[in-house]
């Protein structure tokens, strides 16, 4: 008997030692249902250290994955992960490519997550309706079926109402309780969920009166705005006798305000109305800016000259739209008192633009200028000045030109020694000047005297002085000046008739010789003989 336990257990070491990893494995119960969206973390089976798993592809949840967690005394076999779509699973893990196993895995949909309207009051026949809100995240369809129920444990299905919202009748007195099933369908399958119940009572006593007890906070707008009801409070008068205060759950027109003036406001409240007032007026003109539409007609001044703003015309910019403005504008600075480009600034409203102007430096005489000289420049001993023919000109610092035709002074007036005079001419704190000849006056002839033997020898002439003039400005011609005579003695003033007898001699001949060959034939019967005559000679 000894003999045959020792050879059992003989046996059962040998399968041990031969084929551990068939005696070591162990499989866990399936994972409960869960649904799409939720975590699964399912320890399906433990195997030796070592061990290689795997499983069959496709046979896992979308979402999940097989995961192996390594210790020394096993390897542990995990399903991990959210499952993103419903159905039932069978994974197939297998074990050193040897044994395998099953283990099933139902995901279902996500049950709908439901918000449903209050309870509801109102009165016959008044329009009311049930409403629920449905979510869900796993992307399945849903859909929706209204139960209605008199309060007793039976409940039927309202026709019609496969929506998330229904409006039931109101046309009788009582309460009914509705609630809505809603199914979420994902893959196939599909989860439904049952909403709390919302109750609708119709009750006999009806709204009789409406009136406004507290006006909105704001009555007064500007055109476009809207409606602002903050504050407004509704005193609703019932049936009954009671009254009540509310603040939500009427109707109002209208919202936007888009006519200026007095504007009423038409309230309802459970068929009842109302009414309040609101004042609307336009909205204040807003500049957003203005511009330079046309300059001022002059642009151009001399320093201490004030600015002259006429022709001057600006665009105005604002929430209306544009307009062009030429009165109560103010310009800064209005006296230019500085020379070059000024820049001068205008003001409308809280608004400023610029334009610029060019001062010049002020104008003042800067010198005087004779245009043209007298017409008699030569004088004797004796004589006074002749200024007939003299043109003097005031010429400014910009070259504009005055015409002085009295007021001036000159000097010397009397010519009391012979030679060239200067003679200035004085305006206005400016002289010019010109010079003149004067000649000594003519001696008185003594009684006559026997002449010499020998004629005296001629006085040499006075040396003709020259004639100095003031340039006048490169914006006007000068005149020449005339140069005068020179003076003579009586032995020049013969010699001068001899060479004129002698002149009007010579003229006589040319004279009679022209009037000779035109009594004989002419230039052209000269030329003839003259050609004759030169034959004749060659000839001999």
């Amino acid at each position: 008997m000894k003999r045959t336990i020792l050879s059992a257990a003989l046996i059962l070491l040998l399968l041990l030692i031969v084929c551990p990893a068939a005696f070591a494995d162990v499989t866990y119960p399936d994972p409960a249902p869960l649904e799409v969206g939720q975590t699964l973390n399912h320890l399906a089976a433990s195997v030796e250290p070592g061990s290689s798993v795997a499983v069959s592809a496709g046979s896992l949840p979308p979402g999940v994955a097989l995961s192996l967690d390594q210790h020394e005394e096993a390897t542990y076999v995990y399903l991990r992960g959210i499952p993103t779509s419903a159905g039932v699973y069978d994974a197939v893990v297998s074990i050193n490519n040897e044994t395998s196993f099953l283990c099933t895995v139902d995901v279902q949909p996500e049950t709908p997550k439901l918000i449903v309207g209050p309870s509801v009051n109102c009165f016959l026949n008044d329009p009311v309706h049930v409403s629920v809100t449905a979510t869900v995240s796993d992307g399945g369809t849903l859909s929706y079926q209204w139960y209605a129920s008199d309060g007793s444990s039976h409940s039927s299905i309202v026709s019609g109402g496969v929506d998330s919202f229904y409006q039931p009748g109101t046309d009788y007195l009582g309460t009914t309780y509705y609630y809505c099933v809603v199914t979420n369908t994902n893959n196939g399958i599909s989860v439904s969920v049952a909403s709390p119940i919302v109750s609708v009572t119709v009750d006999e006593v009806r709204v009789t009166g409406l009136s406004v007890q507290t006006l909105p906070a704001k009555t007064d707008y500007y055109v476009g705005e809207r409606l602002n009801t903050e504050g407004l409070a509704l005193l609703v008068s019932y049936s009954d006798g009671r009254t009540e205060t509310v603040t939500s759950g009427y109707q109002l027109y209208p919202t936007l305000l888009d006519k200026a003036g007095v504007q009423t406001i038409e309230l309802s409240y459970a068929n009842q109305f109302c009414r309040f007032e609101v004042n609307v007026q336009e909205e204040p003109e807003r500049i957003d800016g203005i511009g330079v539409l046309t300059l001022p007609h002059r642009s151009s001044y001399v320093v201490g000259e004030t600015l002259d703003p006429a022709g001057l015309s600006i665009r105005v910019y604002t929430n209306r739209g544009t307009r062009d403005v030429s009165e109560g504008l103010v310009c800064s600075p209005m006296f230019l008192n500085q020379e070059g480009g000024q820049v001068i600034t205008v003001s409308y409203g809280d608004k400023t633009c610029t334009f610029t102007v060019t001062v010049e430096s002020e104008e003042l005489p800067d010198y005087l200028s004779l245009y043209q000289l007298p017409d008699k420049l030569n004088y004797r001993v004796g004589e006074t000045l002749d200024v007939r023919g003299m043109v003097l000109y005031l010429i400014s610092n910009h070259n504009n030109v005055t015409v002085v035709t009295d007021g001036y002074g000159v000097s010397p007036t009397r010519f009391d020694t012979a030679g060239q005079q200067t003679v200035t001419v004085s305006y206005a704190g400016f002289s010019a000047s010109f010079k003149v000849n004067v000649n000594a006056a003519e001696a008185v002839s003594p009684s006559p005297s026997p002449l010499p033997s020998a004629a005296p020898s001629a006085a040499p002439a006075a040396e003709t002085p020259a004639v100095s003039v003031t340039p006048a400005p490169t914006s006007f011609p000068v005149m020449p000046t005339p140069t005068p005579a020179p003076s003579h003695s009586i032995g020049s003033r013969r010699s001068f008739v001899g060479v004129v007898v002698a002149a009007s001699g010579l003229a006589l001949a040319v004279i009679g010789a022209y009037v000779f060959i035109m009594n004989r034939g002419g230039f052209d019967a000269l030329e003839q003989k003259l050609e004759d005559l030169l034959r004749r000679n060659r000839r001999r």
